[in-house]
């Protein structure tokens, strides 16, 4: 049994000597301090609407050192130039979005690598150029979300806004099917992606010329609010390059 006069007199002896609780120092039998979660750095001012509307075909091959003005990164240190192309890690659903509004109908094509065996490649199409991942826990898009190989490299998906609700389509994934549809990605290869909407209300996601996932919506993501493109990610190391939009 403690003595209560000790307990008393450690707090003054510790002032006296300058002492220091060190994190790992636990009782036995007492529950582990359970650590203050952190306050998140807010994003930087974001104001999407006054982007200039895309009007001609845009294109960004990362020849430079840094992201640019066209581009708006949530995340602080998540995107960087490396090699001529962007890459993230961690990025945790903290979009770097493309600062033009696009139109209706749009294409973006871009060139992705996934560098580990995770996969999990991931953008957003139709956003509201602003949103990210506040809390950590329920990310709610504004957008149509594309992940290849998402859940580590267990499945494709293509959803509107809720990347985990009940209408999301997913396909599993098999390695060695020889076809990128139901196949697993294989670290440090590149793959060209390609996701439109031609007819304002279908949206479609290729990667290598092959039909991964199509989605009619019947009430479209379009407008203010729902005209933008990111990049985006969870966990998973992945460099992107050769970003062409054509307005349709």
């Amino acid at each position: 049994m403690r003595n209560p006069r000790l307990s008393r007199l450690i707090p003054v002896l510790c002032v006296l000597a300058a002492c220091k609780a060190e994190p790992d120092e636990v009782l036995p039998g007492a529950p582990k301090p359970v650590a203050p979660k952190k306050a998140g750095q807010p994003a930087p001012p974001c104001n999407a609407g006054t982007d200039p509307l895309l009007t001609e075909a845009f294109t960004d091959n990362f020849d430079r050192t840094e992201l640019g003005a066209d581009w708006l990164s949530t995340s602080y240190g998540a995107y960087a130039i490396r090699g001529g192309r962007v890459c993230t890690q961690k990025p945790r659903n903290h979009p770097l979005w493309l600062k033009k509004r696009l139109p209706a109908n749009a294409r973006v094509e871009f060139d992705a690598t996934p560098l580990s065996p995770d996969g999990d490649v991931k953008v957003e199409l139709f956003g509201d150029g602003c949103a990210f991942d506040v809390d950590g826990k329920n990310y709610m898009a504004t957008a149509y979300v594309a992940v290849l190989g998402a859940h580590k490299n267990a499945e494709h998906w293509l959803a509107r806004m809720d990347e985990h609700g009940p209408e999301a389509k997913q396909t599993p994934l098999l390695a060695g099917t020889g076809s990128i549809a139901n196949g697993k990605l294989v670290p440090n290869q590149t793959y060209h992606f390609e996701l439109a909407r031609t007819d304002g209300r279908t949206v479609s996601f290729k990667v290598d010329g092959t039909l991964v996932h199509e989605m009619v919506d019947d009430k479209p993501l379009s407008g203010n609010g729902h005209d933008h493109f990111a990049f985006n990610g969870w966990d998973a190391a992945v460099c992107f390059d050769k970003v062409t939009i054509t307005p349709l």
